[in-house]
C-alpha cells in the first residue's frame, strides 16, 4: 500500500504510463523511413545486375576463346597462356564444357561462375 501524497514508484502499475495523450502525435514507421531509399536501392540493385552481366558476358567470351582454341588441339597451358588466362580457370571452363553437348557457352560460363 502507498502512503498518501507518494507518487506510485511501480511504473508498470502506474496509469499514466499507459496512457496516452490525444493531442500528442503517433509515430509509425513511415515516420523513420528515408524517402530516398527506394530509388537508392534500386540504383544498387541495377548496379549489381550491371555488373553480373559484365561478369557474366566476360566470362562467355573466355568460354568462347577457350573452346575456340582447345578446338584447334591446344592444350591447356598453351591456352592459358595465349589467351593470359589463369591455368586452373581455363580447366575449368572446360571440364564444364564437357558436359555440353550442345556447345552452350551461356550456360559453360553460368557453371564456371558458380564454382
Amino acid at each position: 500500500m502507498t502512503k498518501p501524497n507518494t507518487p506510485n514508484l511501480d511504473w508498470e502499475i502506474s496509469e499514466d504510463y499507459y496512457s496516452t495523450d490525444e493531442n500528442q502525435k503517433e509515430l509509425k514507421l513511415e515516420d523513420f523511413m528515408d524517402e530516398n531509399a527506394d530509388t537508392e536501392s534500386e540504383d544498387f540493385g541495377n548496379t549489381i545486375a550491371s555488373a553480373a552481366d559484365e561478369a557474366l558476358q566476360r566470362t562467355v567470351h573466355d568460354v568462347h576463346q577457350v573452346m575456340a582454341l582447345a578446338g584447334q588441339g591446344l592444350t591447356t597451358e598453351h591456352i592459358a597462356k595465349e589467351l593470359e588466362l589463369d591455368h586452373q580457370y581455363v580447366y575449368d571452363i572446360q571440364v564444364t564444357a564437357q558436359g555440353f553437348h550442345e556447345d552452350d557457352e551461356i550456360a559453360t560460363a553460368h557453371l564456371v561462375m558458380m564454382k
